[in-house]
């Protein structure tokens, strides 16, 4: 019995591994890799990938290029701008070559995972708090200012990753009723948000309905929360207000932007000369 049931297991073994056998003689036959596809630039945030499909025989009539983040079709082209979703996921290029009377012929190119734009040169730990009866999903605040602190066109492409703790740390963000922002201090209002010393302080108003100038530009809610948390967070890393460089231009993210733009495009995002400027 027993050497029955081997004798049985090799069979099925030797029926599954067995091979197909040797392709039609009218299937076309695929091109010959002389030297393998190859990419050029810089796998972090801020540079563009572009891709060489390297040299093959005969040669290719046609190249075509997929970027591949983890493993899922994400672009397509010769050149991959790296985008702030590419950041911390593994990016592969997948190169696929055709000629006349050839079966196009495809292979991978593996790029490893895409970094920030710097590595990381600052721990920040700060808290969270709520003052007064606070009519807004605060969950919702927490995640998406975290996400604001975590994106790469943010604080962490200068290098400060930010670090959520139960209490303490070296700054406490804040989400306040309208009424309770100037208890922080007499020079914060009201209307909008404000930093004091060691403290972040962002309008619940102001989060749940953006500003007129904001809302007249047809902007989304989400970017303007993402853009008052990075401004009144910028204060505390010690950036002062900014005005408009020129018309035309990205608003540095510094500006007052809930009030106006003076002829720049509103922009919830460190500039990368904000970025780059000493603090």
């Amino acid at each position: 019995m027993i050497r029955l049931l081997l004798g049985l297991t090799l069979a099925l073994t030797g029926a599954l591994t067995a091979p197909s056998g040797p392709a039609s003689a009218d299937d076309p036959p695929s091109l010959t890799m002389v030297s393998a596809p190859s990419v050029d630039g810089v796998r972090r945030y801020g540079g563009t990938l572009v891709a060489d499909p390297g040299r093959w025989t005969p040669a290719p009539s046609r190249a075509a290029y997929v970027w591949l983040r983890d493993g899922v079709p994400a672009a397509t082209g010769v050149r991959h701008p790296i985008a702030p979703d590419d950041v911390g996921h593994r990016l592969d290029l997948q190169v696929t070559v055709s000629a006349p009377g050839y079966a196009d012929t495809t292979t991978r190119v593996a790029l490893g995972v895409i970094r920030h734009r710097v590595d990381v040169r600052r721990t920040v730990r700060y808290s969270f708090r709520v003052r007064g009866q606070v009519h807004a999903d605060v969950r919702a605040f927490r995640r998406l200012a975290q996400q604001t602190y975590d994106d790469p066109r943010g604080w962490r492409g200068k290098g400060v990753r930010f670090v959520p703790v139960r209490r303490g740390g070296a700054f406490t963000l804040w989400l306040s009723t309208a009424r309770r922002v100037p208890s922080f201090s007499g020079e914060c209002s009201a209307t909008w948000s404000c930093r004091v010393g060691r403290n972040v302080v962002v309008n619940v108003a102001r989060w749940q309905h953006a500003s007129p100038a904001w809302n007249r530009a047809g902007r989304s809610m989400r970017d303007y929360r993402h853009m008052v948390v990075n401004h009144e967070t910028g204060h505390w890393l010690g950036y002062h207000h900014a005005s408009c460089p020129r018309p035309g231009a990205l608003a540095p993210v510094m500006m007052q932007q809930s009030k106006g733009t003076d002829g720049c495009r509103l922009n919830p995002w460190p500039t990368l000369r904000e970025l780059r400027r000493r603090t």
